[in-house]
């Protein structure tokens, strides 16, 4: 993956952290929020911009919303990345139902 491909997808997928994120965790959620992302795009086509918003909830817990479009799903963990990657999971069904539907 170039440096245009990465440039280009931190344009399109904005990752928004807790203002009491690190800046370890802030680059490390922000990495893994992409990967994920262009992993779906690369089956179901890429999409003009992402939100990915991540926060705890609890000491234990985190929560994650994603939106593309007018479609949006929340996951829940006990860290950032996996609350991102469950939220990712059931946006990617909702994407591919979508397009099984046109």
């Amino acid at each position: 993956m170039g440096t245009r491909t990465i440039t280009r997808a931190r344009q399109r997928i904005a990752v928004r952290l807790s203002h009491h994120a690190s800046p370890r965790q802030r680059r490390e959620l922000g990495a893994f929020a992409r990967y994920c992302i262009q992993r779906v795009e690369r089956e179901l086509g890429e999409r003009e911009s992402w939100v990915v918003e991540i926060a705890p909830v609890s000491a234990s817990s985190y929560e994650s919303r994603v939106r593309v479009g007018s479609l949006e799903a929340s996951g829940t963990g006990p860290d950032g990345a996996l609350a991102t990657w469950d939220a990712i999971c059931r946006l990617e069904e909702a994407l591919r139902e979508r397009a099984r539907s046109y």
